[in-house]
C-alpha cells in the first residue's frame, strides 16, 4: 500500500463530526471564609454541581485580591510583591480525598516557582493573572508609590487584572484526566492552602509592610452535557487508576558556603522514584536580605564541582565517574523540559540564566526520560541506606546556605465506588 505522507493523505482531515453540543459556563464560587491572614490554613472544597455537570481541564484556581500596608514607623510607600505571587504566596499544600491525604508539599513556594521557569517565554508573558509580570506592573497593580502608572504595556495589565491575582490548582487530577466530576464521587476533593509570612511576599525596605487577602473564589469553567457526565461516572464506578507526580520536600538543611564537601542522606523509600531536586537559597542575597526583599525566582548556584552517587550501599549510580558541572544542564533538562520543548527549547529558563540564578541539581532515576511515561522510576527499598549524595564543591565565603531536598515520585490514586480505595506511592 502506498504511503502519502500528511498532506497528501487522501482520508487527511483536521475536524471530526458530530461535535458534542453542551453548554460551558465560567463559575466562580466564593469561599468560606473569604479572607485569609499569614500563616493561617485555607480550606477550599470542591461543590457537588448538577448531575449533568463537569469541570474543564486545567481551568480550576483559587483567586483573591491582596491589599498591601505600608507599615508604621519608617513607612515603606514603595513596598510591592515578589514575581510569581501566585506560587509564592502558598508555603504548604494538601490535597486530601474525604480526608485521605494523597498530596503534601511543604515549601511549595520554592519548588513551584522553579517549576514555572521551565513555562516557555509566552506562556509566562501571559501569566499575568497568576502574578508572573516584571516589576512595574508589580507595583501599579498594588498601588506602590513609585510605579510608572502612565507606562504601557504595564497599565493596561493592572487596568484588567487590577489586584487581582490567582492561585492555579495544577493537581494532575484536574489537569492531566477525563474532566473532574465531583458529583459521581462520594469523596470530596479538598484543598489545604497554608499562607506564607509576609516577608516572603513583599518586597519592602522595612519589615513592617503587611497583606489582607480578601475576595477568595473557587473558580472553574464548566460543561453541562449528561452523555460525557454519564461516561464519567461510569468509569469512577468501575475500577480506575489516577497516574500522578508525588513531590515531597523531604527536608531543608542548613549548610555552610565554605565546605569543600557536602554529604547528604536521603531514607525515604519509594516505589518508583523520578528524580531528587536540590534548590539552594542565600539568605543574604539582595540589598535588604530575605525578608522583605526575597527575590523568588532567584536560585543560587553553589559551584558543585562533582556528584557522587550511591544507592542501597552501590557506589557509582546515574554517572560512573561522578556528574561533573557540565553535565548539570543535559541532566536538568531530562526532567524540566516538557517533551515538546526539548527539540526547539523554547523554556523561558536557558543556560546563562540556569547557572547565573536559576539554578536546581537534578537527579534523574528514571529509566526512560520520557514524561509520557509513568512507574519508570528507581525502586528504593531499603530505608536504612537509601540514596547517599556527596557533592564536591568550590569553597566560597563561609555563610549559611538553605539547601531545600524534594524527591519526586510516580503515585497512583486507585479510585472504586465512587470513592478512594488506594493510594500508592
Amino acid at each position: 500500500m502506498s504511503a502519502y505522507g500528511n498532506k497528501l493523505d487522501p482520508y487527511r482531515s483536521y475536524r471530526k463530526a458530530l461535535g458534542a453540543k453542551g453548554t460551558r459556563t465560567t463559575v466562580v464560587v466564593t469561599n468560606n471564609p473569604s479572607s485569609i491572614d499569614q500563616n493561617q490554613l485555607l480550606l477550599v472544597r470542591f461543590p457537588n454541581l448538577g448531575p449533568d455537570d463537569v469541570v474543564v481541564p486545567g481551568t480550576a484556581r483559587i483567586a483573591f485580591n491582596i491589599a498591601l500596608t505600608s507599615g508604621t514607623g519608617t513607612v515603606d510607600d514603595n513596598r510591592t510583591i515578589v514575581n510569581n505571587l501566585g506560587r509564592a504566596i502558598v508555603k504548604k499544600i494538601s490535597i486530601k480525598l474525604e480526608g485521605n491525604e494523597v498530596y503534601c508539599l511543604d515549601d511549595a513556594d520554592r519548588y513551584l516557582c522553579f517549576k514555572d521557569l521551565w513555562l516557555s517565554e509566552k506562556e509566562r508573558t501571559n501569566a499575568n493573572y497568576q502574578g508572573i509580570q516584571n516589576v512595574n506592573t508589580g507595583r501599579i497593580r498594588v498601588g506602590a508609590a513609585n510605579a510608572a502608572a502612565t507606562a504601557q504595556p504595564d497599565a493596561s495589565i493592572a487596568a484588567a487584572y487590577g489586584n487581582r491575582f490567582h492561585i492555579p490548582l495544577d493537581f494532575e487530577l484536574l489537569t492531566d484526566q477525563m474532566p473532574f466530576y465531583q458529583t459521581g464521587l462520594t469523596d470530596r476533593l479538598t484543598f489545604e492552602l497554608t499562607f506564607n509570612d509576609y516577608g516572603q511576599v513583599i518586597v519592602s525596605a522595612n519589615n513592617t509592610a503587611t497583606y489582607q487577602i480578601s475576595n477568595i473564589a473557587l473558580e472553574f469553567d464548566m460543561v453541562t452535557l449528561k452523555e460525557l457526565a454519564t461516561r464519567i461516572r461510569q468509569q469512577y464506578t468501575g475500577q480506575m487508576a489516577i497516574l500522578y507526580t508525588r513531590v515531597l520536600r523531604h527536608r531543608k538543611i542548613v549548610l555552610n558556603k565554605s565546605d569543600a564537601t557536602w554529604n547528604i542522606n536521603l531514607n525515604t523509600p519509594a516505589r518508583s522514584l523520578k528524580g531528587v531536586l536540590l534548590l539552594f537559597e542565600d539568605p543574604e542575597v539582595g540589598a535588604m536580605g530575605p525578608a522583605y526583599g526575597r527575590d523568588s525566582e532567584y536560585y543560587f548556584n553553589p559551584l558543585i564541582s562533582k556528584v557522587q552517587v550511591t544507592v542501597e550501599g552501590i557506589p557509582n549510580q546515574l554517572y560512573a565517574q561522578g556528574m561533573l558541572p557540565y553535565q548539570h544542564w543535559d541532566e536538568v533538562m531530562k526532567g524540566w523540559f516538557r517533551e515538546s520543548f526539548k527539540d526547539a527549547e523554547l523554556a523561558c529558563n536557558d543556560q546563562t540564566s540556569y547557572f547565573r540564578a536559576r539554578y536546581g541539581l537534578w537527579l534523574d532515576f528514571r529509566t526512560s526520560e520520557d514524561q509520557t511515561i509513568h512507574g519508570s522510576g528507581r525502586r528504593i527499598e531499603n530505608a536504612s541506606e537509601g540514596i547517599t549524595l556527596q557533592l564536591d564543591k568550590t569553597v566560597q565565603t563561609a555563610g549559611a546556605l538553605y539547601c531545600y531536598i524534594f524527591l519526586l515520585t510516580d503515585a497512583q490514586m486507585n479510585i472504586g465506588g465512587g470513592q478512594l480505595i488506594s493510594a500508592i506511592f
